[in-house]
């Protein structure tokens, strides 16, 4: 005769057993989480990390961070990370000081990378346009985070030369917090390093080919790339990330660079307003993944989509 208790008892403990297995299991691989303000720089962090750490965005893809701020869930999910790194000069602390980092944790690189000051549309003297990243206060000309208090250009990350710059400063941050991967995060460090400066010289080759005709930008994000290859930008910093525009803002833009000879207007998204623009400057419109939104290997292949991005529009005829 089958004895009914007995097997419940043992299948009960084989539950236990099996539940105490899988708890280790997890404990065991659980990875030290290192938060990273925007995509761009996600690339290089998760590079060096490879797989000893997670490396956590805070903005999601595909949402501005223009808009963004960190919620009740963003904010538990981002306390656990024993790290963070983020770009400073005012774009992204409030983020992290709204999570809660201390200065042991938090690694902001703007300073160190030598930063410039904001452009204009002759790529010369500081922006004056008002900007406010995270804001909700609306006008016709802006609702970016508030750039008018900012002395220099935070978006650093869309430069070869800097980021090779940062994944020095990022090996040596996360060897701090995770000492068990310092010397193979310094490896890939150098690694990454040394490939984005060849990477810089061999767009540098790439550029001699193109014209230099200026592009319409919908956001002032792109300066270091425009003044590290010498590519004359007409920006545009209005609406939602310079996106829709009212009918009064595209006559007027379309009035101040109306004998420009634009060679396309450069945006994230195609929308009436940036069909509505190139119909008035007599031009086309390029969709360019300025915030990394698509899936890249690394940082190169996205930097270099920016690149094919313009030299599309500018190569020789």
């Amino acid at each position: 005769m089958i004895n009914v208790s007995k097997i419940a008892k043992h299948l009960i403990l084989l539950g236990l057993m099996l539940r105490s297995v899988v708890s280790y299991a997890e404990v065991a691989t659980t990875k030290p989480v290192v938060a990273v303000s925007v995509e761009p720089l996600a690339l290089i962090v998760r590079e060096i990390c490879a797989e000893v750490c997670e490396v956590l965005p805070l903005v999601p893809k595909g949402v501005s961070e223009h808009s963004w701020q960190p919620g009740p869930k963003d904010i538990v999910k981002a306390k656990s990370a024993v790290a963070a790194v983020g770009i400073g000069l005012g774009f992204d602390e409030a983020w992290f000081k709204k999570i809660g980092y201390d200065e042991t944790k938090l690694l902001l690189l703007g300073k160190g990378l030598d930063p410039m000051p904001w452009w204009s549309d002759d790529m010369g003297a500081a922006k004056k346009e008002t900007h406010n990243h995270g804001s909700k206060k609306k006008s016709d000309h802006a609702d970016h985070h508030d750039h008018q208090k900012l002395t220099v250009d935070p978006h650093v990350w869309i430069d070869a030369r800097r980021m090779s710059s940062a994944a020095t400063l990022i090996s040596s941050h996360l060897a701090k917090s995770v000492p068990a991967g310092a010397a193979g995060f310094q490896d890939r460090a150098r690694v990454v390093a040394d490939r984005l400066l060849k990477l810089q010289l061999d767009v540098e080759t790439r550029r001699k080919t193109w014209r230099t005709r200026p592009v319409v930008m919908f956001h002032d994000l792109a300066g270091y790339f425009a003044r590290r290859f010498s590519l004359p930008v007409l920006a545009v910093s209005v609406g939602n990330g310079g996106h829709d525009l009212s009918a009064k803002m595209i006559a007027d833009v379309s009035k101040r660079f109306k004998g420009s000879r634009v060679a396309a207007i450069l945006v994230e998204r195609e929308d009436g307003a940036a069909k509505s623009l190139a119909r008035e400057l007599n031009t086309t419109v390029k969709v360019v993944d300025f915030s990394a939104a698509k899936a890249y290997q690394n940082w190169d292949q996205w930097y270099l989509h920016i690149a094919s991005s313009w030299e599309d529009v500018l190569k020789s005829p």
